[in-house]
């Protein structure tokens, strides 16, 4: 055999694996450097399926993890704790008013300021008869104007559905307590407080029913109104009227009709304006009727007198 480094014929006899001249490891012997893995059989990987999204059931699932406040104490006989009770129809019929107050406030408010800004134009309008404008002025006038002529709607329009919405409940709570049934279905109050002429008499004639059945009344007497309400009764049709006038005088285009559309517009703002704030309070002598629970300011409360002598 003959070494792959020097070339020399190795002797008979000699190492038989590595030379004897130089020492390197003769031809048909070969190390090789494996990893421990390397010895395993390979296998392919298993292939991830896409993502599918959550899981879905059939129906719902009635397992659950008990919520801790619910949850039984050990030993404990009467097991989960009830849920709270459902809110009572006056605390809704409060929270309605209250939010009616509110929006009622805003609306009146709105009101004041859009008749400020039609009277700042009517004065400029018996101004300029003789005279040239400022055009700042001029255009504070159209900005309050344009502004608040969109605000001072959409803040009646606002009021006008949490009214709706007060009145029907309060005419379930005082036919339940009177134990009688409104003459009017809910569809038919609803059309009669949007379209005329039946909104001239429907609203204010379901805030006198609503009165006579929470006041306790025979229900075979005819009612009469109080004064909140026949005074809220009385602004509410002058608005309608007023307003529908406004509107049929908005067609107009000479000179006298835009100011008399002006003087109109004013007093549709006056009118509305206090439409909302006897809203306000008529609301509140309704609810104080159907509701009849202790201010939050004004609580008292009463010891007996048998506590009182035990004590």
């Amino acid at each position: 055999m003959t070494c792959p480094r020097c070339g020399r014929e190795q002797p008979p006899g000699g190492s038989g694996r590595f030379c004897v001249h130089c020492g390197r490891v003769l031809g048909g012997v070969r190390w090789v450097a494996t990893t421990p893995e390397a010895t395993r059989p390979r296998t392919s990987a298993p292939r991830r399926a896409p993502y599918a999204g959550p899981p879905r059931y059939r129906s719902i699932p009635r397992w659950s993890l008990w919520p801790w406040a619910a949850r039984p104490e050990p030993g404990d006989p009467d097991g989960p704790l009830a849920p709270p009770p459902p809110p009572a129809p006056d605390d809704a019929l409060r929270a309605t008013a209250d939010l009616l107050r509110r929006l009622a406030v805003t609306t009146a408010l709105l009101c004041g300021v859009a008749a400020l800004g039609e009277a700042l134009r009517y004065v400029l309008l018996l101004v300029s008869r003789d005279r040239a404008l400022s055009g700042v002025l001029l255009g504070w006038s159209d900005a309050i104007v344009g502004l608040f002529g969109l605000l001072a709607p959409a803040a009646a329009l606002a009021t006008g559905v949490v009214f709706l919405r007060w009145l029907l409940r309060a005419r379930e709570i005082a036919a339940e307590a009177s134990g009688t049934r409104p003459w009017r279905s809910a569809r038919m109050l609803l059309v009669g407080c949007v379209l005329p002429p039946l909104t001239l008499t429907v609203p204010g004639a379901t805030l006198a029913e609503i009165e006579h059945a929470a006041s306790g009344r025979p229900a075979d007497v005819r009612p009469f109104p109080s004064r909140p309400v026949l005074a809220w009764w009385a602004a509410w049709v002058v608005g309608v009227v007023l307003g529908l006038v406004t509107v049929v005088q908005g067609f107009a285009d000479s000179t006298q009709a835009l100011a008399d559309g002006v003087v109109l517009h004013f007093w549709s703002d006056v009118v509305a304006a206090v439409v909302a704030w006897l809203t306000i309070r008529v609301t509140a002598h309704l609810t104080e009727l159907l509701a009849p629970v202790l201010r939050a300011s004004g609580r008292s409360y009463v010891v007996p007198r048998a506590t009182v002598d035990a004590g």
